[in-house]
């Protein structure tokens, strides 16, 4: 009977319109997904790179895992549904009398459905593999076809994540005869996965969240997370270790489940439910009433005026609404929403391991991750109320109600926005009771109530309405459910295929975003124009719904039509032609706007535009220019209005000894003009890439002066467009709006998008070792050391900021004005702040410390000043003498960004980077950052505003690799050991995922192109590092040398290679292969602890013996692992056990081993010293006097370690 009810249920599927538009649905998105990761859209929209094969073993799995995620969403309308429709049918009276066996009846059910989802599965393999090799796609990211990616991604990947998952599903609607309950789950499971993964995302905790990820990523994550780019491309999925533990647990925790059910199940069961409203059954006894002659019946008036309908359609809401929120699927995500929402505030806002304060904002900001649940609801609950009657079989009492149409589908809506104001309302709660738990009170209930309400629901009407639509024309409304998630997930994608502008996909556009010292700014004018533009379609849809909304038994679609026909009187034609003209009107007016009015360009005519302005002006970039030596500006802000008004000299020199007759000038779009001292004619006017040559009358001999007036000011801002950086309260812009001189650079760097364009191979920067490449700084192509000075003026109620001393302060015109003058040299790169401001000042010496707040954040400030005062005795003690008298730190929005940035003497700071940080001083609380950033940018005195690079590779070295280490060193003695090695880790962790983005190269340290990963987290790792090998006594004294060498110079200006060849004479010969390692290669260690223990000894000491491997490899600029060295073969390690060698780069390097114990709760430091290590397998026996419980090989993790998991090992005693 097995076959008997499987090959029926196979039959069933395959009479199923619905399966075939599953499967083409699903066809459609893998082609169009691997085709456009492929680059099949690539003449509608950028180049797709070319560092990465797309169909390597890896970007398989992850194109598989992304649409498998979507797949589950089927699973209750397929696999969940086997039983539940014998029920539905009233056939399992007549089925269950069939001489089968409860087993037999289960598994042909749940195999049935697996075999179906399977069918699907085999579409969308097709789909991707088809995909990679459409007629456009680019076959130099394409490699030849393999069967075994596709193999290893069903066996370890696809078909355990069914077998569960369709488990728990087929369990779940079995049980409880809902299939909504199915979808719930689903969406439970979903986001219980994501919160696991987030909850571990520490990286000593991530094993743990490898282990019980119910879908396998994390365990797959855990082996690919610091893949290289060559890795990516050419390995296997690793199918080993706790990726095998993960797929035999849950695959056991499925057969529990199936088993469980095939205990729970009967034939003769009742579905499963949850009655809040439990009361005791009575029996009821029949009378005939033999003694009552005549009943008197009540008169009934009938009223179906408007008030009476309204009364009826409040009602009808309420039934709908207490019958989604009275249901067990619709509680359950209410209590894991609350519960995740909660827990997930833990971890929100986290900076270097610590949070931030519980700012309402910030509350809201977590409450974001609860749209998708939301959303989903709205998709499933909108089918369950519009089908509901015929799902209850109740549909021709309710079609021959009195009730009109409006009253029958308004009510639905109504109860759907009623669940919505529920569900939002869990974010309320959640950052309430959050806030409260943190001692924390300053709620600021409105900002709750506005976005919440009034910027919330407004999106989620948009949503109701499209999926009333949707839900109203397919007849199953788990059919209308995938087709709603398909269009939520897919219509943003559609980038992926050119179609780039807001106002052509369905409720996007322009979003919101709050900040405590600007509110929403203008974002909101924008948000709410583009909300109000979709709702007018919205409300297009909801007509349209009313309208195609059947009472009755229709026969088909075109009656359907024909009912919708009959229905469209004047009311109907009004309401749509005045809603539909609204939406038109509206698009029409964005589209003029960003078409017309202003020039939109696309990212490919970006693209294009990019390759032709090299091709068209590349060739003036070694053109001598005149040098910037002076600049005198008068900025005037008006953040009411948000405009820039500025006008500036540059004063100008040539500096070279060849005659220069042409200047290049390059600026922005805003209105400006320019006029030189000297008589000239223009040459060239380009407005497309902003870029104009002026012919001098006159050469310019060398030595001569040149000087140019500008104005510039920005376009009038409307409602749509915003022109101008200026804000309400909080302005920060820099020199950059500004003019500048010769060819900007700003070229196309991906070597096979450049090939498409006919343009040679990009190499970046020069190479150090240029002597020919060392005439700018990597901050300014047109000048060297400047004097500056400037006069800023804004409201009368604000303070505006630039670099230098305050000369002047005066109220002119209702307008407050500053006049700012340096007293020496600086770089080019200068910046103005304007806000209403509080300030906090100190001293340190005769330096004036300055904090510009904004009121209501002085949570940090007493942090800040102290990270200001440690910086400067740092580094005015072990570098140079600081060269200003004053420091200043500015406040400025978090909407301009998360982070601080360092000009001379002045460092804008943003509000999220460490005025609201909530810092744990305790040893498990995390790092304080409000004083480690502002030790950075402070340290950037030195590194950065002393001693500049030229702009060749490695040029950041020099200012963000060194700045980071003074910051480690300053945080080294407030943190303590432990706290450190966390820091550590997280950098290292840092370090070794962000090089598995990269998309062009990763060179050694010293000859970096400039990415962060390598000149913040490792730079600062490779120098906190060396600092331990040669000891900072001596490092700092190596920096200083250079530092008095190079600081303030003229051009040529320094290297890479001068601060290492500087650093070169401070290390011992020993320590020689310490350059080579940290600077010029990039090399990794494979550390890890192979076994230990320790025994006591009579003399009450104890002997810890360890056995542990060191080894070390290189990556090339792609990635690609080798062993080999120029200089010394690499050595080898291998045992009669081991299938493979184990290779190494040679050794002669000094590792840390350390020895740990524990009192009061805490880590105590045995012992610690480094070892000379020149073999891989290595055995060590210490002595230490206290009793031991750990022991590590650079348990501080300073060396760059692939896995620095298993570096440290509890220690096993022996008995």
């Amino acid at each position: 009977m097995f076959f008997t009810i499987f090959f029926n249920e196979i039959k069933y599927w395959f009479g199923r319109p619905a399966l075939y538009i599953y499967t083409m649905i699903f066809l459609f998105i893998a082609l169009m997904i691997s085709g456009s990761a492929a680059g099949l859209f690539d003449f509608l929209t950028v180049t797709t790179g070319s560092s990465k094969i797309v169909n390597s073993p890896l970007g398989i799995s992850q194109l598989f895992g992304a649409l498998t995620a979507l797949i589950i969403f089927l699973y209750p309308s397929i696999i969940g549904v086997a039983v539940y429709r014998d029920y539905k049918s009233e056939m399992h009276t007549i089925l269950y009398s069939y001489p089968f066996t409860k087993g037999e009846y289960l598994l042909a059910k749940f195999f049935s459905g697996i075999f179906i989802v399977h069918f699907i599965v085999l579409f969308i393999a097709l789909g991707i593999g088809f995909g990679f090799v459409l007629p456009g796609t680019n076959g130099d990211i394409v490699a030849d076809f393999e069967l075994r990616p596709y193999l290893d991604i069903y066996l370890i990947y696809i078909l355990p994540n069914m077998l569960f998952m369709g488990a728990i599903i087929f369990g779940v609607v079995t049980f409880t005869r809902n299939i909504s309950a199915g979808f719930i789950t689903v969406l439970i499971i979903l986001i219980l996965q994501g919160f696991l993964i987030s909850l571990f995302e520490d990286p000593e905790k991530r094993y743990i969240a490898a282990l019980f990820d119910p879908f396998g990523d994390a365990a797959l994550a855990y082996y690919t997370r610091y893949w290289t780019v060559a890795e990516q491309n050419e390995l296997y999925i690793p199918i080993q270790g706790v990726l095998i533990y993960n797929r035999l647990l849950w695959g056991a925790i499925g057969i529990l489940l199936f088993a469980s059910i095939y205990r729970l199940f009967d034939f003769g069961q009742n579905a499963f439910t949850i009655n809040f409203n439990k009361k005791d059954s009575k029996r009821i006894i029949k009378s005939n009433f033999g003694g009552i002659i005549r009943v008197i019946l009540p008169k009934t008036k009938f009223d179906f005026s408007i008030k009476n309908n309204l009364k009826a359609l409040w009602k009808l809401s309420n039934i709908d609404f207490f019958f989604i929120i009275k249901s067990w699927p619709f509680i359950s995500i209410v209590l894991v929403g609350l519960l995740i929402n909660l827990i997930g505030l833990f971890e929100l806002g986290q900076v270097f391991g610590t949070s931030t304060l519980p700012r309402t904002w910030r509350m809201l900001e977590a409450g974001n991750s609860f749209t998708l649940a939301i959303n989903i609801c709205i998709f499933l609950y909108s089918g369950i109320l519009i089908h509901r009657s015929r799902i209850s079989k109740i549909d021709q009492l309710v079609d021959t109600s009195p009730a009109p149409n409006w009253v029958l589908l308004g009510s639905k809506f109504l109860a759907i926005l009623k669940m919505v104001l529920v569900l939002v309302s869990l974010v309320f709660i959640t950052g309430i009771i959050f806030q409260i738990s943190n001692g924390y009170y300053d709620f600021e209930i409105g900002l709750y109530f506005y976005e919440l309400i009034v910027l919330g629901l407004i999106y989620f009407i948009i949503w109701i309405m499209l999926a009333f639509l949707v839900q109203t024309l397919i007849t199953n409304p788990y059919v209308g459910l995938f087709v709603m998630i398909v269009l939520f997930i897919g219509i943003p994608l559609t980038n992926l295929a050119g179609i780039e502008q807001s106002m052509f996909k369905y409720s996007q556009g322009p979003g919101f975003n709050y900040s405590d010292m600007n509110g929403y700014g203008a974002t909101i004018n924008r948000y709410l124009f583009y909300k109000i533009y979709w709702l007018c379609l919205g409300i297009v849809f909801y007509i349209l719904s009313a309208l195609f909304y059947y009472r009755g038994l229709p026969s088909n679609f075109s009656e359907r039509f024909r009912i919708l026909f009959s229905r469209f009187n004047s009311k109907y034609a009004f309401t749509l032609t005045l809603f539909m003209g609204l939406f038109l009107s509206m698009g029409s007016y964005i589209y003029y706007v960003n078409n017309i009015l202003n020039e939109r360009t696309s990212n490919k005519e970006f693209e294009i535009q990019t390759a032709e302005w090299e091709k068209k002006y590349k060739k003036y970039e070694t053109y001598k220019q005149p040098r910037i030596v002076a600049v005198n500006v008068n900025v005037d802000l008006f953040p009411k209005t948000r405009d820039i008004k500025a006008s500036g000299e540059y004063v100008m020199i040539n500096k070279s000894t060849v005659l220069i007759d042409s200047i290049f000038l390059d600026h922005n779009s805003a209105p400006s003009t320019f006029k030189f001292d000297k008589e000239n004619s223009l040459v060239s006017e380009d407005t497309l890439y902003n870029f104009d040559i002026y012919k001098l009358d006159k050469p310019l001999l060398p030595g001569d002066s040149l000087k140019l007036n500008f104005t510039v000011q920005n376009k009038p801002n409307t409602l749509l467009r915003n022109n101008s950086r200026i804000i309400s309260n909080g302005t920060f812009i820099n020199n950059s709006y500004f003019p500048s001189l010769g060819y900007s650079g700003g070229e196309l760097t991906d070597d096979k998008t450049r090939e498409k364009y006919d343009l040679p191979p990009n190499k970046l920067k020069p190479h150090p070792s240029d002597s020919t490449a060392l005439g700018n700084t990597y901050i300014s192509m047109d000048s060297d050391w400047i004097d500056f000075q400037a006069t800023v003026s804004t409201s009368k109620d604000q303070i505006a900021i630039a670099p230098g001393y305050l000369q002047k302060e005066w109220i002119e015109d209702d307008r407050r004005y500053f006049h700012y003058k340096m007293d020496s040299k600086i770089l080019n790169f200068y910046a103005f702040n304007s806000a209403k401001y509080e300030i906090k000042k100190d001293r340190w010496n005769d330096v004036n410390l300055e904090i510009y707040y904004h009121k209501g954040h002085e949570y940090n400030l007493d942090r800040m000043m102290k990270g200001m005062k440690a910086a400067l005795d740092y580094c005015s003690e072990n570098f140079s003498p600081y060269q200003h008298k004053q420091v200043r730190i500015i406040e400025f929005p978090k909407t301009a960004g998360a982070f601080a940035q360092s000009f001379p003497n002045t460092i804008p700071f943003s509000e999220s980077a460490g005025f609201i940080a909530d810092i744990d001083d305790s040893e498990e609380g995390g790092n304080d950052y409000a004083f480690y950033i502002t030790a950075h940018e402070v340290a950037h005195q030195w590194w950065a505003h002393q001693v500049i690079g030229a702009d060749v590779l490695g040029a950041t070295v020099l200012s963000e690799s060194l700045s980071e280490y003074v910051s480690l060193k300053i945080i080294e003695s407030v943190n303590g050991k432990n706290k450190m090695r966390k820091f550590l880790k997280r950098s290292l962790d840092t370090y070794l995922t962000s090089r598995t983005f990269e998309s062009k190269r990763e060179n050694a340290l010293m000859y970096n192109d400039g990415q962060g990963y390598i000149h913040y987290q490792k730079g600062s790792l490779i120098f906190y590092a060396l600092s331990d090998y040669i000891g900072e006594k001596n490092l700092n004294n190596a920096l200083k040398k250079y530092v008095k060498k190079v600081a303030f110079q003229d051009p040529p200006y320094t290297t890479s290679i001068d601060l290492v060849n500087h650093v070169k004479e401070a290390t011992p010969d020993s320590l020689n292969y310490l350059i080579e390692d940290m600077f010029e290669t990039i090399t990794l260690y494979q550390n890890r602890i192979v076994s230990t223990e320790s025994k006591k000894l009579d003399n009450g000491k104890y002997q810890v013996d360890i056995e542990f491997k060191v080894s070390k490899y290189r990556n090339d600029e792609k990635g690609k692992i080798f062993y080999g060295d120029r200089k010394k073969d690499s050595i080898s390690y291998k045992t009669e056990e081991m299938r493979k060698p184990e290779y190494s780069v040679y050794l002669s390097d000094y590792v840390d081993v350390g020895v740990f114990g524990e009192k009061d709760d805490k880590e105590t430091e045995l012992y610690l010293k480094k070892h000379k290590i020149s073999s891989i397998n290595n055995k060590v026996t210490i002595v230490v006097d206290e009793e031991p419980t750990e022991v590590g090989i650079d348990p501080y993790n300073k060396l760059i370690d692939t896995n620095s998991d298993d570096n440290r090992k509890k220690i096993n005693p022996i008995l």
